[in-house]
């Protein structure tokens, strides 16, 4: 119903039973869209009523008719010729209605009511919209309200399969879920047949007759998958995937699988039984408006995580559209899935999520990529920057201190999604929260607090802080032609617009990168920081490789509006400075130092320890290492050494010395190479004249 014309007003309040007296004039809308795309609800929120006309044809013996709504944002409730469908609520489920009783031979008329509030504050939240609930960065004036996804009408016969979900283990033992809409008692037949995708392998077929009754029904069957073919992130094997065809009462449907297992133990990974290190990033929504997110567009996202030599992706505060989680599974990259909590809630929001997290489960069950659920982000008081004074920091600072007890959001709210999400699907493990101080911490050292540097000697006094680090990084500006969009070149910059608007935390970077007046050197600069904030923490997190740390998740990837913001790319799909040096650090095989200062006072020794980190599940031979100093272009001191590389492991090869006796801009070259192995590594810092200031001293 998507190709009818539809028209919309905005109203006050919601209807009552489904009348109301309409006094302003309809507009033209776009199903699927967004009212705010459109010129006559531009900037709108609140209530908007949406109606079209369609025709239907003939009901006919034993016909049944479903209104299938593909996706609104946020909530709707429906009207069929007057009479009253139902309701739902949330953004990224498919929902439909039996409209058998009410739809008429030739034209009728659909009545949808959908709300979309504005959130006015990060932590009295009425929706579970997660980055699209007052989000720190997004403009806040962005509401994705609408009918987003396409309408349609669905005609099916006495049985109708509303989801169907697949899960196989590595023994071949394999399950399959139907949940079924029945509109009389009767038995049906069952059948399927499994393939692989690509591969030989052998198939598997399944057959069962079950009695089903009015209603809504749920049917299990189960099946045997001989030698099968394992599932893995790219890094550690391929990505095999099988396909289910499944006939039932008439219908058909086919379903894309995968067969591994995934658990979590000490905060570190095991994927089909091996430890495996999460090397990712966070991802936020490719677009605001999500109907205009494109097939294509979601699978360069994963692309962009892949090319970055990334096994794993956080989907942060909300749940992506069906081609990203697809490109996931044929890339090899392992899912970390946030349920869209985000902050803290109204009390109301307690059972809209856990029906909302019982969805989410029931959809994204069949991705292999899917590994890890995440109940709630950060389920304590938070404020953005602006909001800052010594009361607001004081109690997000006892919130994130104190016991769970004390807190409704995780006494109740966490663990009752925690048990939604495992009442669907029992074959993945769920975090309950993420930015826990010594589980899935938030590490923003050189951003909200201290200076990146300091990440390091607190995380040696603390080990615990980095068990699995979910969140760190710092603002950067987008590239100059991108930039265009929001601060026109040779116009001065609108600070305020940019923060409000654009969601820049100015006071935050002007405390570490200052503006000096030069638009094109404050793109390099910020650039240039969170490269080399980005490239410490991720060097550090993969040094400290399960002792104690299980992965690490850089934030963030992208932008899904024009922004200032923590991502490495930006919202035109230009790369900044950031994304090709996390691409590095990130390497499966990667040789690092000990990072070091950014300056020293000449005359002092610098030592830097070396290590070699290997995450691929198999040695790596016999590696030649070497190092060199280089002060103002000229080499001054060098080192070389050999050394056997074993599996997944961390090894410290040696350290960089050298006599610092001059003053210049100094670059650290370090090499390893092997059979398959070709890496590089360089840091840069300078030698001062300890007559001129002060200097970071060496170790």
């Amino acid at each position: 119903m998507s190709d009818v014309p539809w028209e919309a007003v905005p109203i006050a309040e919601p209807l009552s039973e489904g009348h109301a007296e309409i006094e302003r004039a309809w507009s033209p809308v776009r199903v699927p869209g967004h009212w705010q795309l459109e010129d006559a609800f531009a900037g709108y929120e609140g209530y908007v009523l949406y109606k079209t006309s369609f025709e239907a044809p003939p009901v006919g013996e034993g016909g049944f008719f479903s209104l299938r709504f593909g996706g609104v944002y946020y909530s709707a409730r429906a009207w069929l010729n007057e009479a009253y469908l139902g309701s739902h609520q949330g953004y990224f489920s498919p929902f439909e209605f039996d409209c058998t009783r009410s739809i008429l031979e030739g034209t009728n008329e659909l009545l949808v009511e959908v709300y979309s509030p504005q959130e006015l504050e990060e932590n009295d939240r009425e929706t579970v919209g997660g980055v699209w609930a007052r989000w720190d960065g997004m403009d806040p004036d962005i509401n994705p309200g609408g009918i987003f996804r396409g309408v349609t009408l669905v005609r099916s016969g006495a049985v109708r399969v509303r989801s169907l979900g697949v899960n196989a283990e590595p023994s071949g033992h394999g399950q399959v879920v139907l949940d079924l809409y029945a509109w009389r008692a009767s038995e049906i037949e069952i059948s399927g047949r499994i393939h692989p995708l690509g591969f030989d392998a052998p198939a598997a077929e399944l057959q069962r007759v079950v009695r089903v009754e009015p209603g809504e029904n749920q049917v299990r069957a189960t099946f045997f998958l001989r030698q099968p073919r394992l599932w893995w992130t790219w890094d550690r094997g391929g990505q095999a995937l099988y396909e289910m065809v499944l006939t039932c009462a008439g219908n058909e449907e086919r379903v894309r699988f995968g067969v591994r297992t995934v658990e979590l133990r000490e905060w570190q990974v095991y994927l089909n039984g091996e430890r495996v290190f999460m090397r990712g990033i966070n991802y936020v929504p490719t677009d605001a408006y999500p109907a205009r997110a494109s097939e294509e567009r979601l699978r360069a996202d994963a692309s962009l995580v892949r090319e970055a030599n990334m096994n794993a992706v956080r989907v942060h505060a909300h749940v992506s559209e069906e081609a990203f989680y697809r490109a996931c599974d044929e890339l090899g990259l392992l899912v970390f899935q946030d349920f869209p909590l985000q902050w803290t809630h109204r009390r109301s929001v307690m059972q809209p999520a856990i029906t909302q997290a019982k969805e989410m489960a029931r959809n994204l069950r069949n991705y292999p990529s899917v590994g890890i659920y995440l109940a709630h982000d950060e389920p304590f008081y938070v404020v953005p920057p602006e909001k800052w004074n010594a009361l607001t920091l004081a109690r997000t600072a006892a919130e994130v201190l104190s016991p769970r007890w004390l807190l409704w959001q995780r006494r109740v709210l966490g663990p009752a999604v925690v048990r939604a999400i495992h009442e669907i699907d029992d074959s993945r493990p769920v975090i309950e929260a993420a930015g826990h101080p010594l589980t899935t911490n938030h590490l923003y050292f050189g951003w909200y607090y201290g200076h990146f540097r300091d990440l390091e000697r607190v995380v040696r006094v603390l080990p615990g802080l980095s068990r699995l680090p979910t969140e760190y990084g710092a603002q950067a500006l987008p590239d100059p032609v991108t930039l265009e969009e929001i601060w026109p070149e040779g116009q001065p910059p609108n600070w305020h617009v940019l923060s409000e608007s654009y969601r820049m935390q100015f006071a935050r970077m002007e405390r570490y990168v200052r503006w000096e007046g030069d638009r094109l050197a404050y793109i390099r600069e910020t650039q240039r920081y969170q490269a080399g904030l980005l490239k410490h923490a991720t060097e550090l997190f993969r040094r400290r490789k399960y002792g104690p740390t299980g992965g690490t998740f850089a934030f963030m990837l992208n932008d899904p509006a024009p922004a200032v913001s923590w991502s490495v790319v930006d919202w035109k799909h230009r790369p900044k400075a950031a994304y090709g040096v996390l691409a590095a650090a990130m390497s499966p095989v990667l040789v690092c130092a000990e990072y070091p200062g950014e300056s020293y006072a000449k005359g002092t020794s610098l030592l830097l320890p070396l290590f070699v980190i290997n995450d691929f599940a198999r040695d790596l031979g016999s590696l030649e290492w070497t190092w060199d100093l280089y002060l103002d272009g000229a080499r001054i001191a060098r080192g070389a050494g050999e050394m056997e590389m074993p599996a997944d492991s961390v090894r410290r090869i040696g350290q960089a010395r050298a006599k610092l006796s001059d003053a210049g801009n100094a670059t650290l070259v370090l090499g390893l190479s092997g059979e398959g192995v070709e890496e590089t590594n360089s840091y840069e810092f300078t030698v001062t004249d300890r007559r001129r200031g002060s200097a970071t001293p060496a170790r």
